[in-house]
């Protein structure tokens, strides 16, 4: 079990309750200590904790009592369930998953906070139950139970010092203040609760993923923890079977993995159509057959849908064992990778390979570096330039590059689903726009004002309920016309939130700002978005470019771009490499064209050259 190394026990009797235990703590009078009369823990706490038992499924007995063995020891090599009363700040906080504040008592002849923890391995649910149940017992009961404490205890030694610590308790428990920190409290125990719930799939996100790896996993045991990731060929499933029924699929996946995930196991949505499942398997070989029957049920499950279904998933696996030094992104990618190679090798499940491990280091470096990449100014903006049917250059897309000190010169695909998962991208989506903002002003003032410049923003960003605010703050700074900058919105699978999305892209248009939706055909788009955002144009995905010489795929691109115009959308083709392409994309009546065929992508100095050789080239033919 993924907690057998924090748990000393978990037993069920026929009532189904279960037993966690308590590190009790002997030097609290009377908050809590220990009488060897009748050899067992009194005070507050006990008795606090024995209602807790009376209202719950749960037995909370404590540890036998020992002089050699203290409390923060216990709680250190983790032999409790639960960690009793302590004094904050005498407690490794790495030991504990949350503590609650209980009241203020003076330790050596100072106040100190006195705190209720829980032990890390005990999962979240459970505690939440326990601090909920110790919320509810009132403050005027609690002052009655340590009063009879005082008298009952038989230490005079203390009784004059914790008569007087019981008012100050009083008078803070009975407090507004206390009430209003328990409801706070509460709320955003809820909210980080919710936070790391996939609402489609009623799953863990990716958030949940990172948590459960960060916090749930002793060190002691990561030699026998494996990730699994289980996945799909996203475009074949919507070429296939549409998005709709994509979708479905998803679903059914993720019902089937939620409804056979066990205790042990921790289940979270990665991304669209894409599983983690972290476990805990005795060797390499059990790894191996425990992704193998995974996939074989998943597909008979799906199965028993539509037998076309069966197949849409493989699954790859990553030891921590063999990584040890493997971070969760780092397992997740290589898992990732192991997916992907399955898919190659047409296998139910693969292991990431040395080449995948060496790749996911550098991307564990990239991760520690990029938080400050964007102040530092290490991202340098790149421009492929977009030509229309005549081949005239009428406008560039800028993207980044990153000058990483230590990694050299890299490019999108090395980090952009890094910072997608960091949370950092839309400081880089800024800072990109304003880029562009510079550029258009420059081509202004050089007599080039009719070039429009386009930069990308992930649809994390676009769902962000300040980044209008920010647009606008940014593109005000700057002189050039407004319809010249375009907005490309591109795909990720993390913005749900598709009516703040909507609203950030009304007021982009508001401000006279023109949006292309990008990759359409592959990916996450969604034909529907051309229809629900206020669109100007759309970039057919080179996949569908590169295969237009096929007549199914000719098709495909004439149908998409008939569409488009009948919406009164103009349509860019990207990926256009050789003539024979260009030649095809324009037959099937696309308006503008982008790719290696008429522009590489250029750093700042060699695209201003780009552009005035072509100005040389009008003047001589002119």
């Amino acid at each position: 079990m993924l907690t057998i190394g924090a748990l000393l026990f978990c037993v069920q009797d026929a009532s189904a309750r279960e037993t966690l235990l308590i590190s009790g703590n002997a030097d609290l009078y009377p908050i809590e200590s220990y009488d060897s009369r009748s050899d067992s823990y009194v005070g507050l706490l006990p008795e606090l904790y024995r209602r807790v038992s009376e209202c719950t499924d749960y037995d909370l007995v404590y540890l036998p009592y020992s002089k050699n063995t203290t409390q923060a020891q216990q709680a250190e090599n983790r032999q409790a369930d639960i960690i009793s009363a302590f004094p904050a700040g005498t407690v490794d906080s790495a030991y504990l998953r949350r503590s609650e504040l209980f009241c203020s008592l003076p330790v050596s002849g100072k106040p100190q906070n006195i705190c209720i923890g829980f032990a890390s391995a005990l999962p979240e649910a459970q505690a939440e139950e326990i601090a909920r149940a110790l919320d509810d017992i009132g403050a005027a009961e609690r002052l009655g139970i340590l009063a009879v404490s005082v008298k009952d205890g038989g230490a005079s030694l203390y009784r004059t010092r914790w008569l007087v610590t019981l008012a100050a308790l009083g008078v803070m428990m009975l407090g507004a203040g206390v009430a209003l920190g328990v409801l706070m409290r509460k709320k955003r125990a809820e909210l980080k609760a919710n936070a790391l719930i996939d609402p489609r799939y009623g799953i863990g996100n990716d958030g949940y993923y990172l948590n459960c790896m960060e916090t749930r996993i002793p060190a002691p045991l990561r030699s026998i923890v494996y990730v699994i990731c289980i996945g799909c060929d996203m475009p074949s499933l919507e070429r296939r079977f549409g998005e709709t029924e994509r979708e479905e699929i998803f679903s059914r996946a993720a019902e089937y993995l939620r409804l056979g995930c066990g205790r042990e196991e921790y289940l979270a949505c990665v991304g669209r159509g894409m599983f983690a499942l972290v476990c805990q398997c005795g060797s390499r070989e059990a790894a191996q057959q425990h992704a193998e029957g995974l996939i074989r049920g998943l597909d008979g499950y799906l199965a028993g849908f539509r037998a076309e279904y069966a197949g849409a998933f493989r699954a790859g696996i990553c030891s921590l064992s063999e990584n040890p030094d493997c971070g969760a992104e780092a397992a997740l990618y290589n898992a990732r990778q192991g997916c992907a190679l399955a898919f190659r090798t047409e296998t139910p499940c693969a292991f990431s390979t040395r080449g995948m491990i060496d790749e996911s280091e550098q991307l564990e470096r990239l991760r520690g570096s990029m938080s400050k990449a964007v102040e530092k100014g290490e991202f340098e903006p790149y421009l492929q330039f977009v030509v229309d049917r005549t081949g005239t250059v009428v406008g560039a897309e800028a993207v980044s590059r990153w000058q990483n000190p230590e990694e050299g010169l890299l490019k999108p695909s090395k980090y952009i689903d890094l910072m997608i998962r960091a949370g950092t991208i839309t400081e880089l989506d800024l800072y990109m726009l304003r880029c562009a903002c510079v550029q258009l002003q420059t081509w202004k003032r050089e007599g080039r004002g009719t070039l429009w410049l386009s930069c990308n923003f992930t649809r994390q960003s676009i769902a962000d309920e300040k980044i209008l605010a920010r647009v606008r703050e940014i593109v005000e700074q700057y002189d050039f016309t407004r319809d010249r900058l375009v907005v490309e919105l591109t795909e990720d699978s993390y913005a749900h939130d598709r009516e703040a999305a909507l609203r950030t892209i009304e007021g982009l248009h508001a401000m006279g700002l023109r949006i292309v939706l990008d990759d359409i055909g592959a990916g996450y788009s969604s034909l529907s978005d051309l229809s629900t955002y206020p669109i100007d144009g759309v970039k057919i995905d080179r996949s569908i470019v590169i295969e237009s010489a096929l007549p199914r795929a000719r098709a495909l691109l004439e149908g998409m771009i008939r569409l488009s115009h009948d919406m009164g959308i103009r349509v860019l083709c990207e990926g256009v490499e050789d003539k024979a392409t260009c030649d095809a994309v324009l037959a099937a009546g696309c308006d503008f064209i982008q790719g290696f065929y008429f522009s590489r992508v250029l750093p700042g100095r060699e695209a201003e050259s780009f552009l005035r050789s072509l100005a040389a080239r009008d003047r001589e033919e002119g």
